[in-house]
């Protein structure tokens, strides 16, 4: 196929649910982008506030945002209470004195032509009713609400966004990589409820699909992969020492600019638009195991990792496993094929620092001191890089008093995780190509100042 979908008649109505930390704000730019709109009007529910700003928001955000001519609308409500869902999903006949539909639309339709779910938990390290009710049941709630609604306000279109939160080999850069169809692990509790909700979701009566991000990065954000790596290679510039890595350079770790998963995201939308449901299905969409069984086509191991609870059970909402589920699923990835080496390599030439990693036989004996004391190794380090960090805040002029951005590592980060995906699948049903077909030091230093103008680092 090879092309992307065609744009509807009219630019579509979009909401966005949550992501406002991690994808929401560069994709409400990407879909009002001046030079190339592609949406009438964007509306973004949070739980965060703007005004005041009770979470980051960078400039170009709150730019476009504040534009007296602004399509950008933002709602600050609970996602999880159901009582908001009807307002959430009915766009407003006009936004700042402008009406949003002229003339009759086909069927009396008045809702939103495409939602992106963006809700869920990114912190591998918080509890498990976090994760159940920040990821699972906000996401899922709002998908029942939308799949509900009357015709005239059920969205035509509905994209939710995942992570790689999946225990992958990673196999050679000769290899293609993991395809949509791989029976991949999710990684623990996090990884699991993440899966859930996709099975969950595609249990609905929407026109559903699925983008899955490799290791993300971007402009005015700081969560993901990339971004944690340069704020620790700032730290070991300021140390004057060689930052060193505990594996091998050979270790993929596949990456995407936050851009590119908006791309992904878009073009997702309007090949659900503009595609039959049963040749979406038929094209694109691949079973998704249950996750919570050791019975399951994940061979799942016993481990601290690994381990299951029985939290599921009290939640007649998971999908049983005696139940089939398909989803339509993408993988969205640049074309740099990055590894634990390149990356190390971009991040000290951006601050000119050394870096190396240890040796096979100091690896083991590292690796070896982890499973008797792997959070102790952890504290240590989180210590050495925090300290250097407070103090390179304090003594910037004027002295920063506070950042979000922090190098303090989880125990998830340590561990030897690869992200290894096939991507050749959306190039070739969606007409993917990446805006930002690998990592350059230009665009993280670009980063690392928009960061610093705004005085957090």
């Amino acid at each position: 196929m090879n092309q992307k979908p065609p744009n509807p008649e009219r630019p579509p109505l979009v909401l966005i649910l949550g992501g406002t930390t991690t994808i929401a704000r560069t994709l409400s730019r990407y879909l009002l982008d001046e030079s190339s709109p592609k949406a009438a009007f964007v509306r973004l529910a949070d739980r965060f506030s703007v005004s005041p700003p009770t979470t980051y928001l960078d400039k170009q955000f709150l730019s476009v945002l504040n534009s007296a001519h602004s399509k950008l609308e933002y709602i600050q409500k609970n996602l999880l209470n159901t009582s908001n869902h009807t307002e959430i999903f009915t766009p407003p006949k006009e936004h700042k004195g402008n009406v949003l539909r002229t003339g009759q639309v086909e069927g009396g339709f008045e809702g939103f032509d495409i939602v992106f779910d963006l809700t869920g938990e990114l912190g591998f390290d918080k509890p498990e009713i976090l994760q159940i009710s920040n990821t699972y049941q906000t996401s899922l709630s709002l998908a029942t609400s939308a799949s509900n609604l009357p015709p005239s306000l059920k969205p035509r279109s509905y994209v939710r966004l995942t992570f790689p939160f999946y225990e992958q080999k990673s196999s050679p850069s000769s290899s293609a990589g993991h395809n949509e169809s791989a029976e991949l692990r999710p990684d623990s509790v996090r990884g699991r409820w993440w899966h859930e909700t996709l099975r969950g979701l595609g249990k609905l009566d929407l026109n559903f699909g699925v983008i899955r991000s490799a290791a993300w990065y971007g402009r005015g954000s700081y969560e993901g992969e990339v971004v944690p790596k340069l704020v620790i290679g700032h730290v070991y510039k300021h140390l004057q020492e060689e930052m060193k890595f505990l594996y091998n350079a050979d270790l993929r770790v596949n990456t995407v600019h936050s851009l590119d998963v908006s791309q992904g995201l878009w073009l997702l939308s309007l090949y659900l638009l503009s595609t039959p449901r049963k040749q979406v299905v038929s094209q694109s969409s691949v079973p998704l195991n249950f996750s919570f069984s050791t019975s399951s086509g994940f061979s799942l191991v016993s481990s601290k990792r690994s381990s299951i609870s029985e939290s599921w059970k009290s939640f007649p909402t998971v999908v049983p496993e005696s139940q089939t589920v398909s989803i339509p699923l993408f993988n969205i990835v640049d074309d740099n094929d990055s590894t634990q080496g390149s990356l190390a390599r971009i991040v000290a030439e951006t601050w000119g620092i050394k870096f190396g990693f240890l040796n096979s036989a100091v690896a083991s004996l590292v690796q070896q001191f982890a499973k008797n004391d792997f959070t102790e190794m952890v504290e240590d380090i989180n210590e050495m890089h925090v300290e250097a960090w407070y103090k390179m805040l304090s003594s910037s002029k004027p002295p920063i008093e506070s950042s979000p951005i922090t190098p303090f590592l989880d125990e998830h980060a340590f561990r030897k995780m690869s992200i290894c995906f096939d991507g050749s699948k959306a190039k070739r049903i969606l007409g993917y190509k990446p805006i930002h077909p690998k990592v350059q030091v230009n665009e993280l230093k670009e980063i690392i100042k928009e960061f610093q103008d705004d005085r957090l680092w």
